[in-house]
């Protein structure tokens, strides 16, 4: 296979150590629309506060928001400074499933640029979609199948930006033949960061408003006195916000019962990536950890998802950070290879183990004639098999 300005042109850090490549951290916050929106609310609440306060007399009111204001204003002039030396650009190789492929363009030449929609499963954080854009030669379009596994090479701090391995090593050409991935869904998508400034501002703008509104709310008695007008003081508007631990969502139905979160699923499991969208909407519940989580075919079930229930023997687990898309290839291949009938029943169960206290999967078999396991780590690999004889 070819493909033209791939992995040549990278450096291979598969065995290299996990620190991140880039001081300062990853820049996937980088004109997030929350913060513009939080940093917004806070400087037209200090704008207004100022103005408020000047207009009504209140030193108190208007002190500390000419206070605040001159501070933003300050931290401002370093807001657009940017390092000036190249940060080291760490790059590792993961296996993807090609979602869709489609040539963007068509001409004379035997290369030809197609768009690939992939689901990206690295061996230290979960799958994720992406798109990315290669140079294929005609020749080679067939071996680029959709649903077809391939290696590719992302950036560690930058994950969207994703290049298809041509000619991988020994090691990962075999993980390649062996592998079998699920797709990831639709919102794990990474996309590149610098989209997300005109929404930044836009965010910012209406938080710059928004802030503002509160202050001249709250002391609007003051601004707008009229002869009639009550002199006492006006109550600040209240508040209330509720959450309902039931949610439906791709015919996902979450309860919670005391230390206990149940989410169950009108279809398996296993497909349309309903793994991972269950375990979002038991997070989203109110349960991001638990010290055991159990997952049969139309059920995924987290117990102890107390602080008050765990001990050193008993850790949790959280439960956005398993892999979830490399789960249906641990049934199928507990099914096919541990002896026991393909259609019996199966059920996944995760743990911290009490000794090493690492995350365990554990895939149970069964039929008629007993159970057999296979166990995987944290990043969906298989540790131990335990077939029935």
């Amino acid at each position: 296979m070819t493909a033209m300005g791939g992995p040549g042109e990278t450096r291979d850090t598969e065995h290299a150590p996990a620190e991140p490549a880039v001081a300062g951290g990853s820049g996937e916050d980088d004109g997030s629309p929350l913060r513009s929106l939080i940093l917004g609310l806070l400087l037209g609440a200090t704008i207004a506060a100022l103005v408020c306060g000047l207009v009504i007399g209140r030193p108190a009111l208007w002190g500390p928001g000419a206070g605040v204001t001159a501070l933003f204003l300050l931290a401002g002039t370093g807001v657009f400074e940017r390092r000036t030396d190249k940060p080291v650009v760490e790059r590792r190789k993961a296996l993807a499933m090609i979602e869709s492929r489609r040539a963007t363009s068509t001409g004379e030449s035997a290369d030809i640029p197609v768009a690939f929609d992939l689901t990206v499963a690295p061996d230290e954080r979960p799958a994720y979609r992406v798109n990315t854009d290669e140079t294929i030669n005609l020749v080679d379009i067939p071996d680029y199948k959709v649903r077809g596994i391939v290696v590719v090479e992302y950036r560690v701090d930058k994950p969207w930006e994703v290049a298809l391995v041509a000619e991988p090593d020994a090691e990962w050409s075999r993980r390649r033949a062996e592998a079998v991935l699920d797709s990831a869904p639709e919102s794990s998508r990474e996309k590149d960061t610098a989209q997300k400034v005109g929404l930044g501002c836009l965010m910012a703008f209406f938080g710059l408003l928004a802030g503002a509104a509160v202050i001249v709310v709250l002391f609007r008695g003051d601004l707008f006195k009229d002869d009639g007008a009550d002199s006492g003081a006006h109550p600040a508007p209240s508040v209330s916000a509720s959450s309902d631990a039931t949610s439906d969502s791709s015919s996902t139905t979450t309860t919670v019962t005391d230390s206990i979160t149940t989410a169950d699923v009108s279809g398996s499991i296993l497909t349309g990536g309903l793994l991972r969208t269950t375990a979002n909407s038991m997070v989203t519940a109110g349960a991001p950890t638990a010290i055991r989580l159990t997952i049969s075919e139309h059920r995924m079930t987290a117990r102890g998802t107390t602080p008050a229930e765990w001990t050193a023997d008993r850790l949790p687990v959280p439960l956005s950070t398993l892999p979830y898309e490399k789960m249906p290839a641990l049934v199928r291949e507990a099914r096919t290879t541990l002896h026991v009938n393909g259609a019996g029943d199966w059920q996944i169960d995760v743990t911290r183990d009490a000794k090493t206290k690492a995350v365990r999967i554990v895939v149970t078999v069964r039929d008629g004639n007993g159970d057999a396991t296979l166990t995987a780590d944290e990043t969906g690999r298989v540790t131990h098999r335990d077939p029935r004889s």
